[in-house]
């Protein structure tokens, strides 16, 4: 093999092997007790992300300087058995997490025109509402590079225009925060975590802990818009089929993840949970590549050890 497809196939293999380790490390940490504290949306999200950001941080910054640093220049060099593994393990993650991302992409847009095109538009404080006509309710933010508010007569129906302009707040939460696009991210991340219950079970206490702070941005300190808005959740989430999200991943619906627990949390406020855990992973990714300087010959002859591996 070439000097150029070695050093693509270390780069793949090392991605693969180094997303690997943190996703177990991430499954020791939450094993061992994160799963049991309450922890910010952004805390969840990196913790999802962690393993895929830490490999290619790794791979990019520390292997691929590494290996330019040290590698002998030769035309011709055999990858082992295990490089290729590993490698075809990391073509199969990043494969998967690109149809699935496709997958959610393609029903988003698919559902926008199955929507087809708005009946009328609302307009409460600055935020446009696609309301649509359609036999099944919708309200919430489909889409992801672009998303929309959509909903349909019968929501508007159910709620007083002051439930309903808190409904539309919560909505624009959701937009102005990207949580489409970090939907999109979780549905896609190419790791084996995706594989696993606990690569779901983040993605869920995300989706949870994302309604919440949309629901904290929507009415501030203000008791009576907290009030409407619990109202609004209950007389929504009596109308939507609670399997809508499941047809439709790449969506945030206003009443379907913890109505009970969210109408409380809006009636009797706890004190917000801070992010802490995602600070400490993107200054330990950010230091990555500064700590290992001196640690290149190290890792060259590690890197020469898996590409001899099960070489014959």
């Amino acid at each position: 093999m070439s000097s150029v497809l070695i050093l693509d196939i270390v780069l793949l293999a090392t991605f693969g092997l180094a997303a690997l380790l943190l996703a177990g490390l991430v499954a020791v940490a939450w094993h061992a007790g994160l799963s049991r504290m309450r922890l910010a949306s952004v805390d969840l999200l990196a913790l999802r992300l962690f393993p895929v950001a830490g490999a290619l941080v790794f791979a990019v910054t520390v292997v691929l300087p590494a290996f330019l640093s040290y590698e002998p220049h030769q035309d011709r060099e055999a990858a082992g058995v295990l490089l290729l593994i590993l490698a075809a393990f990391a073509l199969l993650t990043l494969g998967h997490g690109i149809w699935r991302g496709s997958r959610a992409w393609a029903a988003a847009r698919s559902l926008l025109k199955e929507c087809g095109p708005a009946k009328r538009w609302v307009v409460e404080n600055g935020h446009s509402v696609q309301v649509i006509d359609a036999a099944e309710p919708i309200i919430g933010v489909i889409g992801g590079w672009r998303p929309q508010v959509v909903t349909t007569e019968c929501i508007i129906s159910a709620c007083s225009r002051d439930e309903f302009r808190q409904v539309v707040a919560h909505e624009a939460a959701h937009v102005s925060a990207r949580d489409n696009l970090k939907l999109l991210l979780l549905l896609a991340c190419p790791d084996a975590l995706a594989w696993t219950t606990l690569g779901a079970a983040l993605s869920e206490r995300w989706r949870r802990e994302a309604e919440f702070a949309a629901d904290e941005r929507a009415t501030g300190d203000d008791p009576q818009k907290r009030v409407e808005l619990a109202a609004a959740l209950i007389k929504v989430a009596r109308l939507l089929d609670t399997g809508f999200r499941a047809r439709h991943a790449l969506t945030m619906p206003v009443a379907l993840d913890d109505v009970e627990g969210r109408v409380r949390q809006l009636l009797a406020p706890a004190p917000t949970v801070s992010a802490t855990i995602s600070r400490a992973l993107a200054l330990l990714v950010l230091l990555m590549p500064v700590g290992a300087l001196p640690l290149y010959a190290l890792v060259h002859e590690l890197i020469e050890t898996l590409v001899r591996s099960g070489r014959y």
